[in-house]
């Protein structure tokens, strides 16, 4: 098995950014690695946005977006005449969200229910980094566990106490498909990546649909004007709190 998996390294290498995988999946930590060095890049992405979202409070809005890897992330949700109606910042564990419709600077960790309070889907920072970026999300505690063809591609499968991710993956490695359910089966949530651009040497989704049954929230996010490569500025995963604005701390 390993000499296989390195005749493919090897061809793959040796095709440059056209990598197609083809044949019996290799074994899951060999097609991970692949994987992973299929999407070392971008480190860093800015981008406009348009968020389709069906939820309770749902809504269409623009947004503006920065990642930088692993887990910091910036974004600005606009007005209809392009000013920044709200801002969520989150990075290296720190959470923080500026409400300038109710004049209110929300604080805490960076979790999944806070980042919910703009976009609302219960993902881990680094999940939303990674699939914006076209990478697979790391699930904590998990390794590789299976690998199967599924279809022209492959699927591969992580497992951590009480819970698993299935992603599916394109013949080219692109990532497709991230869903993370309980061990018991039940959906936590799932999004899909389509309409990928290489034009950056990177295989980036262009629309991501996000789908968290619990949340009764499916939003989906299309991308614009996407720039790779080009380091935000330190400031862009800081938020201040502006003068006279009420402070709420959340955990």
């Amino acid at each position: 098995m390993k000499k296989a998996f390195s005749f493919l390294l090897g061809a793959l290498c040796a095709c440059g950014t056209a990598q197609t995988v083809s044949g019996p999946a290799p074994e899951p930590q060999a097609l991970f690695e692949l994987a992973k060095k299929a999407h070392a890049l971008p480190q860093t992405l800015t981008c406009d946005a348009k968020a389709f979202v069906q939820a309770q409070q749902g809504g269409r809005f623009e947004l503006h977006v920065s990642v930088k890897r692993p887990d910091s992330i910036r974004i600005e949700a606009l007005t209809p005449v392009g000013d920044p109606a709200a801002v969520l910042v989150a990075s290296s564990g720190k959470f923080a969200l500026i409400d300038l419709r109710d004049n209110v600077y929300y604080r805490g960790p960076a979790t999944p229910q806070n980042l919910s309070r703009l976009i609302p889907v219960p993902m881990t920072p680094e999940a939303l980094v990674a699939v914006i970026t076209g990478a697979i999300p790391e699930l904590p505690g998990a390794q590789p566990s299976a690998a199967k063809r599924e279809g022209d591609g492959s699927q591969l499968t992580f497992t951590a106490p009480g819970v698993s991710q299935q992603v599916s993956l394109g013949g080219d490695l692109r990532v497709l498909q991230v869903q993370r359910t309980t061990d018991q089966g039940k959906l936590i949530w799932k999004v899909s990546l389509d309409q990928h651009d290489g034009a950056s040497g990177a295989q980036l989704p262009m629309l991501l649909h996000l789908d968290a049954p619990d949340a009764r929230t499916q939003v989906d996010l299309r991308l614009r004007n996407v720039v790779t490569g080009k380091e935000p500025p330190a400031s862009a995963f800081l938020l201040a709190v502006p003068q006279g604005m009420r402070v709420e701390e959340v955990q």
